[in-house]
């Protein structure tokens, strides 16, 4: 053992010596193995010197553990040359005052800060000292001597209590009742003491760029307003290319003027001066309200430095003005803004925040009126050498503009600098859209989703254009034979009228459109014949049941069934791999007699696991159990034509609530 301990000690002190003798003298062609083949392998410049995590990047393949032991040793005697040999002050708005701190961090700190005063140095244009976004401190920058500093939020919180218990032990028991009240019945039909209030609605004051002014009390303001609004946006130098193009083409006239699709229930043209990237939410949020965008200009460039210091509201008004003149169509634009706050200095605050003797570009505040890279540059820039609370806003603002009418909405996202980044900007444009669609929307009367509420009430009241169609063909071409069996064959079975049948498809979507089917099963052949206009009108696959099995169909759902028209014991075949269990389904069929055959369509559905949203079909026997057998199944079933009776081979059919107005 002492042996072994006496070699273990000398072998320790050779490393040393070899460690030091490597580590003070200069490379030479001897050592090649070691010191000097880092060097051949990775050539270092100036800045490797500068920023000590760039030791870190990924070693080269064909390095040995030797080359990573020397590489590392360099750095750490690099490492304590910097800290030895610097004496620049410690920037104290990123080194803790502490003894702990290690000495790396602090180098780091002070290159970290170099690094943004240069990064920040293409920003002195929009440096601000004024944007005051924390609450605490505008008050305190403002000299308000009623405004208490609290050192942290548990000070602040007792305060608050303390306050709260002040107002309810002096306050009378029926003022401060709804303070205590945490339950939502124990204030349930109180009547109001004031018997003139009573039942008046209170709203909300709105804002003054919400009011409607008349003419007559503010014509002349108006004016002066516009004409200040005009000398100002004539300034401006934005444009979009796709734009002036559209202005030089002259199709473009033609395809503005188009007519709003109605067929997806869109009755109102507009176009949009919006972010590519935040055009969709826009577009899916009025498209609710039937609005239907033509187009969307996103690619607007400054056209010059002073772009950048024009008001987000004097720039959104402009696009949307520019929009306007080349389409003729109503506009919405926007232009988001992003401000950073200034660092308070030379005040009392324990809480940290407070810095002296700092650079000026790192405690400035700043501000843009555009969002791209420079709002991530000036970010990065400021994070290392900024506390994490740091406030930062992003403001959109959005400006409808139709040529008689103007409305400014507003979204805002106020965020610590330590979370704040460019792709923060959905939020504010998100909220400024849906502020700005509920003033539209009192503005014009817009109606949620007006088109899909019309075609409900229209498959919900009497009859259509088709169904009278229909009952007519069935009153004058339809025969009853033996068996009480209805023959349609003139029209829609042997023999088929393809236009009667696409308008009856139309209308029986209609009444599922609300159900959301994802596919239709009918069986066939007959069953085709509608579910193939219908699934067009529905957009979605049809999947039909056969009647005998096919060679391609090896693993299949089968329910047995009877019919009066193809006899007992018949089989309906569909193959597995066509329903799924996150389908929904919608059964049609040309005909509903006793039931059996959508009834063995349901159990078919119910046995792949999927839903079945409903039941379609022409003609109804209202005089079979048809309806009763499928009750049990809790679907809406729909019809077009009910037959109430076919005694002595006249057919009479169903008059149906409403039918009679029509």
């Amino acid at each position: 053992r002492r042996h072994v301990a006496l070699f273990c000690t000398v072998l320790l002190a050779v490393n040393h010596l070899i460690v030091d003798a490597f580590v003070h003298l200069p490379p030479t062609s001897s050592r090649r193995p070691h010191y000097a083949l880092m060097f051949a392998k990775r050539k270092k410049n100036q800045r490797d010197t500068d920023d000590f995590s760039r030791w870190y990047e990924d070693v080269d393949d064909n390095a040995s553990p030797d080359d990573v032991f020397w590489e590392e040793m360099q750095r750490q005697r690099s490492l304590t040359e910097a800290a030895t040999s610097t004496s620049e002050p410690l920037a104290p708005t990123t080194i803790p005052s502490t003894s702990n701190t290690p000495l790396a961090q602090q180098v780091i700190g002070i290159k970290q800060e170099k690094s943004a005063d240069a990064t920040l140095a293409e920003y002195t244009a929009f440096m601000v000292n004024d944007n005051w976004l924390d609450e605490e401190l505008a008050v305190l920058m403002e000299g308000n001597d009623d405004y208490e500093f609290y050192e942290n939020v548990d000070e602040q919180n007792l305060a608050i209590d303390r306050e709260f218990q002040e107002i309810t032990r002096n306050g009378s028991s029926d003022d401060s009742a709804w303070m205590t009240s945490d339950e939502p019945w124990d204030n349930w039909r109180q009547v109001n003491d004031d018997p003139d209030m009573r039942g008046v609605l209170k709203v909300a004051p709105k804002e003054s760029e919400f009011l409607f002014h008349d003419e007559d009390d503010g014509g002349e303001e108006a004016a002066r307003l516009e004409a200040e609004l005009m000398q100002r946006i004539s300034k401006l130098r934005i444009k979009s290319n796709r734009l002036e193009n559209a202005r030089n083409n002259p199709k473009a006239k033609a395809f503005f003027a188009r007519p709003p699709d109605e067929v997806e229930g869109l009755d109102r043209m507009w176009a949009s001066a919006m972010d590519n990237v935040c055009f969709k939410n826009l577009k899916g949020v009025f498209r609710d309200y039937g609005v239907e965008f033509a187009d969307n200009f996103g690619d607007w460039q400054d056209g010059c430095v002073e772009d950048g210091l024009f008001s987000i509201e004097d720039v959104a008004s402009f696009k949307a003005r520019k929009v306007y003149e080349v389409t003729g169509l109503p506009c919405i634009a926007s232009r988001t803004s992003f401000e950073i706050e200034p660092v308070a200095t030379g005040l009392n605050n324990p809480g940290g925040r407070i810095t002296s003797n700092v650079n000026p570009r790192v405690v400035s505040g700043y501000r843009f009126n555009d969002i791209g890279n420079h709002v991530d540059y000036c970010i990065e820039a400021l994070k290392p050498v900024s506390e994490p609370t740091r406030v930062t806003r992003f403001r959109t603002c959005l400006c409808y503009y139709d040529g008689e009418m103007e409305v400014f909405d507003y979204g805002v996202l106020d965020c610590d600098i330590h979370f704040a980044s460019s792709v923060r900007t959905f939020i504010p444009v998100a909220a400024a859209v849906n502020e700005l669609c509920q003033t539209l929307q009192l503005t014009f009367g817009l109606e949620y989703q007006k088109w899909l509420k019309k075609r409900t009430s229209t498959a919900s009241h009497g009859y259509g254009d088709a169904s009278i169609k229909l009952r007519d063909r069935v009153l004058k071409e339809a025969k009853v034979l033996p068996n009480d069996i209805v023959d349609v064959s003139e029209f829609m079975d042997s023999k088929i009228d393809v236009n009667l049948m696409d308008e009856c498809a139309k209308e029986l979507a209609e009444k599922f459109m609300d159900t959301k089917p994802n596919k239709i099963l009918t069986v066939a052949t007959t069953g085709l014949v509608i579910a193939l206009p219908m699934a067009k009108y529905l957009q979605v696959p049809v999947v039909y049941a056969r009647k005998e099995r096919n060679v391609v169909m090896a693993d299949t759902y089968k329910a047995a069934y009877t019919s009066k028209t193809v006899g007992k014991n018949r089989e309906l075949l569909v193959s597995k791999s066509h329903l799924d269990e996150d389908d929904r389904v919608l059964v049609v069929d040309d005909f509903l007699s006793s039931g059996a055959s959508q009834e063995a369509l349901l159990r078919i559905i119910s046995d792949s696991g999927a839903t079945a949203v409903g039941a379609g079909v022409l003609l109804e026997k209202a005089y079979d159990a048809g309806r009763q057998a499928l009750s049990g199944f809790n679907i809406p079933v729909h019809s077009l034509c009910r037959v109430a009776s076919v005694k002595n081979g006249v057919i009479q059919l169903q008059e149906e609530e409403g039918f009679d107005r029509m």
